[in-house]
């Protein structure tokens, strides 16, 4: 028993739906299979499929095909000025249906033009909608003789049409999806390569400070130029921190303390016997922009825990705790020595440059020290 003509359509479909052409957003290799199925299947004499073309102005023809000849070849170009009307009516149907083409009013345009040249007696065509807009058109030809298009023939035009907005869709994300992939591709090419300027510069400054460190002559000039490095360091340990986490909108805050309390310890920690601390929220993001402040606040009040509060005749203890929520990230720094010294504000401890860096970041800055330590927090 042959099979039926809904059976066939269907099995057509079937087979076309599983096109690679499909999802690589190949138009021109999917518009040939439709064109060449729907003359085949429908027996109609020729199939075109338009594209609106990228000013909308009008149709671009995308292929056409002559059953008769067996070949695919290009149309022309229909203007949306020169065809109004059918422009119009096409906008507004899911499926335009002429038995007698050239006596329908909205074809009228066409009539002189396009249906009687090439002997276009009866149309099937089929809008390309896609995001609400037209996109193209499908026109199932019938020539020299008037046809009924039937339910079923009707509802194949259709699935072959979704096919083809299918591929169309996909060949937008496609190039969508190129273009983000080069954006992105050039934005790591210039990340790495500020990164690799930033770094080198940071490296230039340091080995600068450590020659003029050798050519101080006195105690001060020498602890003014390692607190210099100091904060360098601080700086390009966090530089370092967001280059290798690929994240430049935040600091990874727990990497970047570990590192730089390990470089403060070797620096200033020999003989103290520092038991280090680094407890609570180890995900701790912070906004870049605070980031920075926030390293060299850090940096201030660590080393002033090893330089003042530890000395080398007890057990020092140091400990960090790291807080975050929603709202408010807090960050607490606790040591165990004999406290600040009541004019500490104005006795180089970094104190009124810790200020000022809590203040640029509008941060909260609570203080609290006595014979048994100092406790200070930051909170964000």
């Amino acid at each position: 028993m042959a099979p039926t003509k809904p059976s066939v359509f269907l099995l057509s479909i079937e087979r076309l739906s599983k096109s690679k052409a499909i999802s690589d957003g190949d138009i021109h290799e999917i518009t040939q299979d439709i064109l060449h199925e729907a003359a085949r299947l429908l027996k109609v004499e020729r199939v075109n499929a338009w594209i609106m073309d990228d000013e909308e102005s009008g149709l671009d023809s995308i292929l056409a095909f002559d059953h008769n000849d067996k070949k695919f070849y290009k149309e022309g170009s229909l203007k949306k000025k020169d065809f109004p009307i059918y422009f119009e009516h096409i906008a507004k149907n899911d499926i335009i249906i002429s038995e007698d083409a050239a006596s329908e009013k909205f074809n009228i345009e066409l009539v002189d033009t396009y249906l009687i040249p090439h002997h276009v007696a009866s149309m099937m065509e089929v809008p390309i909608i896609s995001e609400g807009k037209l996109k193209g058109i499908i026109c199932f030809e019938n020539l020299y003789n008037v046809r009924t298009w039937t339910s079923d023939e009707q509802h194949f035009a259709i699935a072959l049409t979704q096919l083809l907005i299918l591929t169309i869709e996909n060949n937008s994300k496609n190039k969508l999806r190129e273009q983000l992939e080069k954006l992105v591709n050039e934005k790591s090419i210039l990340i790495a390569e500020i990164n690799h300027r930033v770094k080198n510069n940071l490296a230039v400054i340091t080995a600068l400070i450590r020659s003029e460190m050798h050519r101080t002559k006195d105690d001060y000039h020498q602890e003014l130029f390692e607190n210099i490095l100091a904060k360098t360091f601080s700086l390009s340990t966090l530089q370092s921190s967001m280059y290798h986490s690929k994240n430049y909108q935040e600091v990874d805050f727990y990497d970047f303390l570990k590192s730089l309390l390990d470089n403060i310890d070797s620096t200033y920690g020999f003989g103290k016997n520092v038991h280090k601390e680094i407890n609570g929220d180890r995900q701790i993001k912070i906004e870049v922009t605070k980031a920075i402040p926030l390293s060299l606040i850090t940096n201030e009040v660590l080393t002033n825990s090893y330089k003042y509060a530890f000395t080398n005749d007890k057990s020092n203890d140091l400990k960090i705790i790291l807080d975050q929520n929603e709202d408010k990230t807090l960050i607490t720094f606790i040591d165990n020595g004999s406290g600040l010294p009541d004019d500490y504000k104005t006795k180089g401890t970094g104190m009124e440059l810790i200020e000022g860096l809590v203040e640029q970041i509008d941060g909260k800055l609570e203080i609290t020290t006595g014979e048994k330590g100092t406790k200070i927090q930051i909170s964000i």
